[in-house]
Formats: C-alpha cells, sequence, structure tokens
C-alpha cells in the first residue's frame, strides 16, 4: 500500500508541474499578444526626422522582459554623435522618449553595443572618435551598469589598440567565456577579443580574417566550434565565413558563403531551438531591402528567408538581432535612410512560413 501511495503522490507532483509548465506558456503568449497584438509586428522608436541620422543600434532584453536599444546621432547642440538610448518597459505599448546615454566633447561617439553578461551587469562598448585633421583615430570605449543601465561606472578604455572597432554583440561561450568581435577598417579585418572574467579584463586582439571582411557576427555550434560571418563589399558580394576549432585561438577554413552582401552590416544569433537566425541586406548592390534567414544547420545553409523591408528609395542598414526569454525574435535598424530606429517582432514560424 505504502508503495502504490508513493507512486501516486509521484504521479501528482509530475502532474503538477505539467500543470505550471503550460500555464507558464498559456501566461508568456497571453503576455506577447498583449504587448505584440500580431506577429511580425513592426514599430518605430521616435518619429522620424527627431533626431539627424541615426544609426547602428543595438538592443538587448533585460530579465524584467524590458527590452532596451541604443544608436548613435548627433545632438541639437552639436555636430558631434553622441550614443542615444531607448526602453520598453514591459507591458508598455510604445518606447521612452530617447535620452543621451554618452557624449564626449569633441568626440564623435559611434557603433554602441550592449550586452548582459551572466551576473547581470550590463556592458556598453562603443567607439570614441576624434579627428586629426581629416583622418579619424577611434578607440574603443566601454562603461558597466550594475542596474541595467539606470547609471553606469567611469568611461574606460578598452585596452586594444587605436583602430579597432565593434558593430555586432558579444556571444557567451558554453565555458562562460565571453567573445566580443572587433574589427579594423584600416585594414579591412575582422577579430575577436576574450573576456575570462565576466568582461573585466580583455585579451589582445586576435584575427578571423585578414582584408577581406569586417563587423564580424559570430555563433558558437552545438560541436562547440566557433562560426564568423564578415560585412564585405568586395566581389562576387557575398559575406566572407570562416571557423575556430580552438575557441577562438585560431580561425581557418576562410571562404565566400552563399549570404549575399552589398557592403553592409549583418548579424546572426543562435535560437533557443538550436537554429541559427540572420537579417542582412539580401542583395549584392541594393541595401534598399532587410531580410531575415532561418538555418536549421547553424550556418550551412540558410532555405527560409522573409523580407522585413523593402521600399525603392529607402534605405535600411545595419540590423542588431536578439531572441528574448519568450522565444520572441528582435530586430533594429536604422530606418529609412537613417530617419528613425525601427523595432520588427516576430518568430520563428514566421521566418520559416508555417505561422498562421
Amino acid at each position: 500500500m505504502k508503495t502504490k501511495q508513493k507512486i501516486i503522490f509521484a504521479l501528482s507532483g509530475f502532474l503538477l508541474v505539467v500543470v505550471f509548465f503550460a500555464a507558464s506558456l498559456v501566461d508568456a503568449a497571453a503576455n506577447a499578444v498583449d504587448t505584440y497584438p500580431r506577429l511580425p509586428y513592426k514599430e518605430l522608436i521616435f518619429i522620424p526626422g527627431t533626431l539627424p541620422s541615426s544609426h547602428a543600434p543595438s538592443i538587448v532584453s533585460l530579465p524584467d522582459g524590458e527590452l532596451f536599444t541604443v544608436w548613435y546621432a548627433a545632438t541639437s547642440s552639436s555636430s558631434h554623435a553622441a550614443i542615444w538610448g531607448s526602453r520598453r518597459l514591459p507591458g508598455a505599448k510604445e518606447w521612452t522618449t530617447p535620452y543621451i546615454i554618452q557624449e564626449t566633447p569633441g568626440f564623435s561617439n559611434k557603433n554602441p553595443v550592449l550586452y548582459l553578461n551572466r551576473d547581470k551587469k550590463l556592458f556598453l562598448f562603443w567607439v570614441e572618435e576624434k579627428r586629426w585633421f581629416k583622418w579619424p583615430v577611434d578607440t574603443l570605449r566601454m562603461k558597466v551598469s550594475k542596474d541595467l543601465g539606470r547609471t553606469w561606472t567611469e568611461v574606460r578604455n578598452f585596452g586594444v589598440p587605436a583602430g579597432f572597432l565593434v558593430r555586432t554583440h558579444p556571444i557567451t561561450l558554453h565555458d562562460g567565456r565571453i567573445v566580443l568581435p572587433l574589427y579594423a577598417d584600416s585594414s579591412t579585418s575582422s577579430a575577436i577579443s576574450i573576456s575570462a572574467d565576466g568582461g573585466s579584463t580583455w585579451t589582445s586582439p586576435k584575427y578571423i580574417l585578414f582584408f577581406f571582411g569586417i563587423q564580424p557576427t559570430i555563433i558558437q555550434r552545438s560541436d562547440l566550434s566557433l562560426f564568423a560571418l564578415t560585412r564585405t563589399g568586395m566581389w562576387p558580394r557575398r559575406s566572407w565565413q570562416s571557423e575556430s576549432y580552438n575557441l577562438g585561438r585560431s580561425w581557418g577554413r576562410q571562404r565566400v558563403s552563399t549570404v549575399k552582401n552589398p557592403g553592409c552590416s549583418l548579424e546572426m544569433i543562435k535560437l533557443k531551438s538550436g537554429n541559427v537566425a540572420l537579417v542582412f541586406n539580401d542583395s549584392r548592390t541594393s541595401r534598399e531591402g532587410l531580410s531575415i534567414a532561418l538555418s536549421h544547420d547553424e550556418g550551412k545553409t540558410w532555405p527560409h528567408v522573409r523580407v522585413i523591408e523593402f521600399e525603392a528609395g529607402s534605405i535600411n542598414i545595419y540590423p542588431s538581432i536578439i531572441q528574448d526569454s519568450r522565444g520572441l525574435i528582435h530586430v533594429v535598424y536604422a530606418y529609412d535612410c537613417r530617419t528613425s530606429i525601427a523595432h520588427f517582432v516576430t518568430d520563428e514560424k514566421w521566418i520559416e512560413g508555417t505561422s498562421l
């Protein structure tokens, strides 16, 4: 009799877990529908023309479901660019009014990148540019927030030689190390820097590719290898790719990929399902169309491609992509010739063409 009671008790516990999990999924779905009445969903973070030439956004999903986005644009009092930000609070129907996050008198601040580490520290990386006569001198800077971007530490030098820039999200490897993609315009090269202590210190740049590609975007595959795609404007106008089988210490198998690239930034992420999503300008010559693709084999092929934006004469570029805790995919990008920053929300089913 005691054995039967134990079995009944165990089954009851299992059923409670199943019911709780199912209820959580229903609540998450309901919240998603409440926040975004349909998928795909597109909105502008601010009215076009509010800020001059808004560019190169980066987005992060915070633990409470809040979205935080940064980009760069000039200020009303200076031609130098500052880092701006906006938040979409949980349950909110729109983004907060843009505000300045980083401004350096006499310098332009560009290419901001957000990253939330495992300790819930929020990092902001960006490029501080000073003109020496007509030549730009770029220095990589960073600061950290322990309260999800409400307050920040003092600005500090990242510690790599001048001339290295950032553009795409860092990734966290299986062993907890952080890989930050870097690039150098002067040599048209891509590289990485690695942190083994949660982002406090970083290694010297390790090159992925010389001469053929910049602004790398990286994923870690299921076999623990790293896979990178880079921006290139060279013939045959397709993104270059490279792979590392020793966690970024060296890179090889550099070759042209199947991904079209008109000399514009692109970004991919590994999804919770194991699939990979890529957002890019799906053309060899035009930046007018922005698309999102899905790979079931970790970037070897891209059988599903859907258009996010396409309008003749409208340039939509420099996308940043994340997946939130509910599984929704978020993309932000410089919209319509940099007149605003757009926010696009979808899921894997829509990209595959299987959603209702």
